[in-house]
């Protein structure tokens, strides 16, 4: 699977982590940025770039981090097509493919591990819509009911270069 990860400063380290599990898994990982932690970089713009990859069909999912997941999340979310969500646990980010359809996952460097961020990782990867056992056919339709609402609100995503503080 293509997957796009993004960072910020705040956030490359257990970006770095990610896209070398992802790899090693055999998927293909598009990196949008950040690429070092020696300029500041402004987290819109690659909430942005993880958009607009997605837009564009260079990835099928993407995983952006920051210091919390929040600014991760609501850069990218901002966008036509996008769920972003920020998660701090496996079973919130396996529910959020299963119910919600979600293509972006939001992590927080200061909030989870490194091991925890691989295994949400590999959670919301591997996570399908509506794979969930026992659900009554009107909550299945109105899940793709939600999803189809939300992923057509915002702006389209465009190309976007790296903005720095410098």
């Amino acid at each position: 699977m293509r997957i796009a990860v993004g960072s910020a400063v705040k956030g490359f380290a257990l970006k770095t982590t990610i896209k070398q599990h992802l790899a090693g898994q055999g998927h293909d990982v598009v990196d949008v940025g950040c690429h070092d932690t020696d300029t500041f970089v402004k987290f819109p713009c690659i909430g942005e770039r993880i958009a607009e990859t997605l837009r564009n069909g260079a990835a099928e999912l993407a995983i952006n981090c920051c210091g919390s997941g929040t600014g991760a999340s609501i850069a990218a979310g901002k966008f036509k097509g996008v769920c972003a969500v920020s998660c701090e646990s496996v079973q919130t980010a396996r529910l959020a493919r299963v119910v919600n359809d979600a293509n972006v996952l939001c992590l927080g460097e200061s909030i989870v591990s490194p091991e925890l961020a691989c295994e949400m990782a590999d959670a919301f990867v591997s996570g399908s819509f509506q794979d969930a056992s026992g659900i009554p056919a009107e909550v299945l339709a109105f899940w793709r009911e939600a999803r189809d609402e939300l992923m057509t609100r915002g702006a389209e995503a465009t190309s976007r270069e790296i903005e720095t503080l410098a």
